[in-house]
């Protein structure tokens, strides 16, 4: 029985990937009256004003000095860290979104990769074992596919595989485990399958996702009454989409390889 000579892509999410025209991509495209008047975003912060960039005033000490851009976000941005843990208080990946929010404050927009991510990805995907799962479905594919009579080509898989559950950090774990707050809906996923070797009716094949998403907000997502009251998500969005502070949003890479095996029953 014969397997396949090449990779084959066998799914391609709807939303492209390195989708820079997305409007959680967008930055320093927002007034502070805008900010103000249509989302509520008067004071973000206890510490400084985010937009005179003004310390908050200690009544024994009088008016305190401004602060350059870099300082006010700096405060802005150790406040972040800190809320981050409202969402990240349990598991191996409480310190992804850390670095997440380090890598915005410094690194003006590269995409970010992490081999914890990774892992976290590849876990998540092995670990589900529902019957709609993308892996259930490809496993089904190939044990069920002609191989004596066809050749195996991306579209045998792509009319099932649209209707599978992608991978995304949803889980009730997600939620303070730190993966909800740093990634939660991967925003564009592509399978492939890297190869597939048969031994009698015994197949082995190596399927590898690559997954990508938005480390950033768009403006549905702070018109959400959930995401508007909550201090984590007032500050990033200003940090992000402030005219005068304008911190780049950048991609989330991520990739697992995921070894599966079984019998061809056609």
């Amino acid at each position: 029985m014969r397997g396949i000579d090449q990779p084959l892509i066998i799914f391609n999410s709807r939303k492209p990937f390195n989708d820079r025209c997305a409007d959680d991509m967008k930055y320093g495209d927002l007034t502070e009256k805008m900010l103000k008047a249509r989302f509520g975003l008067f004071q973000v912060s206890e510490r400084v004003d985010c937009y005179t960039f003004q310390k908050m005033t200690i009544p024994a000490y009088g008016n305190m000095p401004k602060l350059s851009k870099e300082q006010t976000a700096a405060i802005l941005f150790d406040q972040l860290r800190f809320e981050a843990g409202r969402f990240a208080f349990w598991g191996p990946y409480t310190g992804i979104i850390h670095r997440l929010f380090t890598h915005m404050q410094y690194c003006n927009g590269k995409d970010f990769y992490d081999v914890q991510m990774n892992q976290a990805y590849k876990k998540m995907i092995e670990g589900d074992n529902s019957s709609g799962s993308t892996l259930a479905v490809i496993k089904k594919i190939i044990s069920q596919f002609d191989f004596s009579a066809y050749s195996l080509t991306s579209d045998d898989f792509k009319a099932q595989l649209i209707n599978a559950h992608l991978p995304k950090y949803s889980r009730f774990v997600d939620n303070f485990n730190g993966l909800g707050i740093s990634i939660h809906e991967i925003n564009s996923t592509k399978i492939t399958l890297e190869s597939l070797r048969f031994e009698q009716k015994r197949y082995t094949a190596v399927i590898k996702y690559t997954g990508q998403d938005h480390f950033g907000l768009d403006i549905n997502d702070i018109s959400k009454v959930k995401f508007s009251l909550l201090k984590i998500f007032r500050i990033w969005f200003v940090l992000q989409r402030y005219q005068l502070l304008a911190y780049k949003p950048f991609f989330t890479n991520m990739e697992a390889r995921i070894t599966i095996t079984g019998e061809n029953n056609a």
